[in-house]
């Protein structure tokens, strides 16, 4: 009987291939004999199984595979071979990317299916999704996932810097290289444009005197869309849910910000706002202190940005689709630019 979660690696990723199983087991909560992985013993071929009948029995009806994809992978006959049956047989997959290997490398085996890289810590939250989805388990809290998501990218950074490159190149390789240095000159030309243009911008500002004439002429020279500098400003505020130690400390602070209601849960998170009030982002009081240097910086962040969203909200209202919320101190701004 097939297990619920395939592991598909290469021997050679053994070690990463038990740190995800860990991932699996001690920050989501999937059981032990749900998963299967040939390196890890109590995952793997039973004593006095053919080798090659059994992997093919647990191909047959996996609700999830997981594809850890390096350099290993693709020169692996048998990974080839696992990676092609759950193709065949439409199982749902989660394909992991591991450096050097980049998305250029897979394009042409996983067209059009989304690809995470194994350092996108975010990503992993589409994983644990998918296989409460897909399995009958019992969740790990959300705290125990947030420190054992953590320690994961903490512990396979050794792993991942050992890691060995391809043994050989193929020829397709070496064209899209080939492709890539000239598109690079190409944009290298570009850029050369860019610092002219720029340098006539600063030489224009330098002559004017007052506010409305230097904006008018930042106006004419720079050439960034609306929705892109709204993306850049919401993506730099994303990145603090890293900074700040986790989802639900972010979502306290923009709470705490805006004077939106929030309850810290001392049940489910209190490690979280442990490690917050170590940090310094919180007080004994439960109080945020924004005089903390990442406080004060996301502070100054959220400051800009509804600067930027109030004076130009009819033109974001243009740009941008009907269902884009452009509301900052909004859950749902929240959820759609912050992902919490």
């Amino acid at each position: 009987m097939s297990r619920s979660v395939f592991v598909s690696h290469a021997v050679k990723d053994r070690e990463l291939a038990a740190q995800v199983v860990a991932l699996l087991e001690e920050g989501m909560g999937v059981p032990e004999d749900e998963i299967f992985c040939t390196s890890l013993k109590g995952h793997d071929i039973p004593a006095g199984e053919n080798f090659v009948s059994y992997i093919k029995s647990q191909m047959q009806g996996p609700k999830v595979v997981i594809l850890l994809l390096t350099p290993a992978y693709f020169e692996s006959k048998f990974c080839i071979s696992e990676l092609g049956a759950a193709w065949v047989k439409s199982h749902a997959i989660f394909p992991i990317l591991v450096p050097p290997l980049d998305y250029a490398d897979i394009k042409d085996v996983l067209l059009g299916t989304q690809v995470v890289k194994i350092d996108d810590d975010i990503s992993y939250n589409q994983l644990r999704e998918l296989l409460q989805k897909e399995i009958t388990f019992t969740p790990k809290s959300q705290t125990k996932w947030d420190v054992k998501r953590r320690s994961f990218l903490k512990d396979i950074k050794p792993i991942l810097a050992d890691m060995p490159g391809p043994s050989m190149v193929s020829a397709s390789a070496l064209e899209a290289k080939d492709r890539q240095l000239e598109e690079a000159r190409v944009e290298l030309d570009e850029y050369e444009e860019t610092v002219q243009s720029l340098k006539k911008r600063l030489a224009a500002v330098e002559a004017l005197k007052d506010k409305a004439a230097v904006a008018e002429v930042s106006k004419q020279f720079d050439d960034t869309g609306l929705t892109e500098q709204l993306d850049e400003r919401t993506n730099e505020i994303a990145e603090y849910r890293s900074t700040l130690r986790g989802t639900e400390m972010l979502k306290y602070a923009l709470s705490a910000f805006y004077g939106k209601p929030y309850k810290i849960n001392r049940f489910e998170d209190r490690e979280v706002f442990d490690e917050a009030a170590r940090f310094g982002f919180i007080n004994g009081d439960d109080e945020p202190v924004w005089s903390q240097r990442h406080m004060k910086s996301l502070r100054a962040k959220l400051k800009e940005l509804g600067s930027f969203i109030s004076e130009n909200e009819g033109d974001l209202g243009k740009q941008v689709d009907e269902d884009v919320p452009l509301e900052p101190e909004n859950q749902d701004f929240w959820e759609y630019h912050y992902n919490i």
